[in-house]
C-alpha cells in the first residue's frame, strides 16, 4: 500500500475513513496503520520529530508532533483537547511531517539514515 497516497487522502477527506478530522483520531488512525505493518511503517519518525523539535526522542511521536506545531496539549476531563486553532495547525504539522518523513525514509537505506544523524546530533 501507499502510505504517502492514502494519508494525503486522509487529509483531504477524513469523513470517508470514518474521521472527524480531529488530531487524536487521525493519530490513532496512523498508529493503526502503524500496527497493521507489525509496527515498521513508523520507525524512526520518533526520531524525525525530535530532530525538527529539537528535544528527546523519548516521547509519543503525537506529542512530538504537538512540539514541533508549537502547540500544548490541553488538560480537560474530557482528555486531551486542543482549540480549533492548535488542532488546525497540529494536524497540518502531523501531515506535513509524516509526508516529509515517509518521503525520506523511502529513499536510499531508509530509517537507518535518519536515526543515524538523531544519534549523531544527540550524541
Amino acid at each position: 500500500m501507499e502510505y504517502r497516497q492514502l494519508f494525503a487522502d486522509v487529509r483531504r477527506r477524513p469523513g470517508s475513513y470514518g474521521l472527524s478530522g480531529s488530531f487524536w483520531e487521525t493519530v490513532a488512525f496512523i498508529s493503526g496503520c502503524d500496527a497493521g505493518n507489525s509496527w515498521g511503517l513508523l520507525i524512526g519518525f520518533r526520531e524525525w520529530l525530535a530532530l525538527k523539535a529539537d528535544t528527546e526522542a523519548n516521547l509519543a511521536w503525537a506529542i512530538l508532533v504537538l512540539k514541533v506545531a508549537k502547540v500544548t496539549a490541553g488538560d480537560s476531563g474530557a482528555g486531551r483537547e486542543l482549540s480549533g486553532a492548535d488542532e488546525a495547525k497540529a494536524l497540518e504539522v502531523l501531515f506535513e511531517e509524516l509526508d516529509s518523513f515517509l518521503s525520506a525514509r523511502n529513499g536510499a537505506h531508509g530509517a537507518t539514515v535518519i536515526i543515524a544523524k538523531y544519534l549523531k546530533m544527540r550524541g
